[in-house]
């Protein structure tokens, strides 16, 4: 009965068309907003995920914003020495275990002056297995070389780095670091040339090296037991004794002698030669050194499955690692960028910030039109109030008429902003500044309204559906049957 008659008054009364229009355009604006913020927040994570971060990362515990690059407070401003994860082989086996892992690769992090000839700049030096980087790291595509293996030293660098080095594979690459007064300079051949599917200037700063040259260079040696080392109490008696010896007395019994005519000129004794020893049977692997991996990083870098939520896993793994007392952590993709991503982040903050002050005052203006047109209908009211029909008759009556027309509008309103969204991407726009490459993931600008989008869009104009239901009808119902009548308001 009411839903029927709620329906007959929208249909009858042109200002109900006009408002449904109005909550349709509003959400077709909403909705391709949203689609962009998407479109903008997905690109980013995938272009950094697939170059290198990973969908998360194992790090030690910090109180400081500890990212691949080290210590980034923004108090200090330096990057600082990271720590090593310990206990690193558990935590390695039970990472390799999971089932949400696909693939992982340790990393040994630092910053350093890379130099060849007279070209020097500062690079974020990475030192990792070249083979499990690029098995990970998806975005990277080689154009020239091969990356080194285990136990080889080398270099990788993508095109834009190696041209503004000014060096080719096989030449050899400098890295210096700096330590109080020391300076420690390695060296290694460059192996392999890459590019990134999507350019970003940040990875030209990036040099991807064999984690032993990492090492040298960052003075990081491998992990060594604190375990103390007990002796017998018989044996600690030597602690105790006069080491003031006289060392002439070594040689009191010692005396001269002569062998006739073994030094002298008049006979030389001529020894018996040695017989010769057959040369000993030896292997490969006495021929080769072998390369023992070593259990020394900063940070397990982790690859999911494709469809796997990374905050569930980054909690499952958390809950591990207390249990089990070890001072690591698991984070994000973004707590692992640092402050490379961080201004894209908030760029797209200010970019959401200002759509949305536009938007909140489109839906004040159709909230205001909502609530006048249940005003309007005060005299109405009070004549259904006046011939016996209750308040809770009116109210849910009221209350259908305008969930009728915001609902109808939100759904016209998604369906033009799946349309309009579909309509540029379609259109191919290609994107020629850089911001806007590394903001949208791509060359070409591509948006789309996902499943979660078109729910927020049905809650919003749920919202506006009883701002502008509450607040009319409470106050036309305050108002006498015969004030009403009159046209009171």
């Amino acid at each position: 009965m009411i839903l029927k008659l709620a329906c007959k008054n929208v249909i009858s009364r042109t200002s109900s068309y006009i408002i449904i229009l109005f909550v349709a355009f509003s959400i077709t604006l909403f909705c391709v907003a949203n689609a962009v913020f998407d479109s903008t927040e997905q690109g980013v994570q995938e272009n950094y995920i697939s170059s290198f971060t990973g969908d998360l990362i194992i790090r030690p515990k910090s109180n400081s914003q500890l990212s691949l690059f080290g210590d980034e407070t923004p108090v200090t401003g330096e990057l600082t020495r990271i720590n090593t994860i310990v206990p690193f082989e558990p935590i390695l086996s039970f990472i390799q275990s999971s089932k949400n892992v696909t693939s992982c690769f340790s990393q040994v992090s630092g910053m350093t002056a890379m130099e060849y000839g007279s070209t020097r700049y500062a690079t974020y030096l990475f030192g990792v297995n070249g083979d499990d980087y690029l098995k990970s790291m998806t975005s990277i595509k080689l154009v020239q070389g091969q990356p080194y293996t285990a136990g080889q030293k080398g270099v990788m660098l993508c095109t834009k780095a190696a041209q503004k080095l000014g060096v080719k594979l096989g030449d050899t690459v400098q890295f210096i670091v700096t330590d109080g007064p020391y300076v420690r300079i390695r060296a290694a051949p460059l192996t392999a040339i890459f590019e990134y599917n999507i350019h970003n200037d940040i990875f030209d700063r990036f040099a991807i090296a064999d984690a032993d040259t990492v090492r040298s260079l960052l003075d990081i040696s491998d992990t060594v037991s604190n375990e103390q080392i007990e002796i017998d109490e018989e044996n600690t008696t030597l602690l105790d004794q006069d080491l003031d010896l006289d060392f002439d007395s070594l040689f009191d019994e010692a005396f001269d002698s002569e062998v006739e005519g073994l030094w002298g000129q008049d006979e030389i004794v001529e020894s018996e030669p040695e017989p010769e020893l057959e040369p000993a049977a030896t292997s490969v692997q006495e021929n080769v050194a072998e390369y023992i991996p070593s259990s020394t990083w900063n940070f397990i870098v982790v690859r999911l499955k494709e469809g796997e939520n990374a905050k569930k896993v980054i909690k499952s793994f958390n809950r591990k690692f207390r249990r089990n007392g070890w001072p690591v952590q698991a984070t994000d993709w973004r707590h692992a960028a640092g402050s490379t991503a961080l201004y894209l982040h908030w760029m797209r903050i200010i970019f959401n910030i200002g759509i949305s002050i536009v938007l909140f005052a489109g839906f004040i203006i159709v909230n205001n039109t909502l609530v006048i047109n249940v005003l309007d209908r005060t005299q109405e009211i009070g004549t259904l109030r006046a011939i016996g029909a209750r308040k809770r008759f009116i109210s849910l009556q009221c209350m259908a008429e305008t969930f009728i027309m915001t609902i109808c509008g939100g759904v016209i309103g998604v369906l033009l902003g799946v349309w309009v969204c579909s309509l540029i991407t379609k259109a191919h726009i290609v994107l020629h500044n850089s911001f806007l490459i590394q903001l949208f993931g791509g060359n070409a600008l591509s948006i789309f309204v996902t499943p979660g989008n078109a729910f927020k869009m049905f809650l919003i104009v749920i919202g506006l559906g009883l701002a502008g239901w509450i607040y009319p009808v409470i106050n036309a119902m305050k108002i006498s049957p015969v004030r009403a009548m009159q046209g009171a308001r």
